[in-house]
C-alpha cells in the first residue's frame, strides 16, 4: 500500500497518512478468505463491496470478536455475517486530529477515508501512530 506524500504543513491532513489503494473482498466469500487475504497484504482491514457499491467493512477485530470469541469457526460464516456497517468516513482534508478524535469517540480503528464522496484511502491506527510520533507534527 502506498501512502501519500506527506505535506509540510504542521496541520496534516487525513489524506497524508491514508493508505492507498483500498482493498475489498465480496460479501459472500468466507471469513477465512478474508483473513488470509488481511494476513497475506500485512493488513487490518478489507472493504466490503458488492460490485461498486460499499456494504461496510471487515477487520481483525471482526474476525477475534465475531467468529473466535463467538465459537464460530465450524460454521463458516460469511464476510456479510461479520461485516461492521455503517462505514465510518472522513474526507482526506479534515486534519488528522480529527480522525484520532472520531476513532476515540467511536472505539474503531480504521476509517474509510473520502475525496469527493469516492472512497480513496484507508486510516488506521497505526497511521495515527506514525502522526504523534513524529516530533515535527507536535504543536504542543
Amino acid at each position: 500500500m502506498k501512502k501519500r506524500k506527506r505535506a509540510s504543513n504542521p496541520n496534516e491532513e487525513i489524506g497524508d497518512y491514508m493508505a492507498s489503494p483500498v482493498l475489498s473482498i465480496g460479501p459472500d466469500a468466507s471469513t477465512q478468505e478474508a483473513a488470509k487475504l488481511m494476513e497475506s497484504k500485512h493488513i487490518g482491514s478489507l472493504m466490503v463491496k458488492e460490485g461498486e457499491t460499499i456494504l461496510g467493512i471487515i477487520t481483525e477485530t471482526d474476525l477475534t470478536r465475531k467468529i473466535l470469541a463467538q465459537g464460530l469457526q465450524d460454521k463458516n460464516p460469511k464476510v456479510r455475517d461479520i461485516m461492521t456497517a455503517p462505514l465510518q468516513t472522513l474526507d482526506c482534508h479534515e486534519p488528522i486530529v480529527d480522525a484520532n478524535q472520531l476513532m476515540a469517540n467511536k472505539r474503531i480503528r480504521h476509517i474509510a477515508v473520502t475525496e469527493n464522496d469516492a472512497v480513496v484511502g484507508m486510516l488506521s491506527v497505526k497511521d495515527l501512530i506514525h502522526y504523534y510520533a513524529n516530533p515535527r507534527m507536535r504543536s504542543w
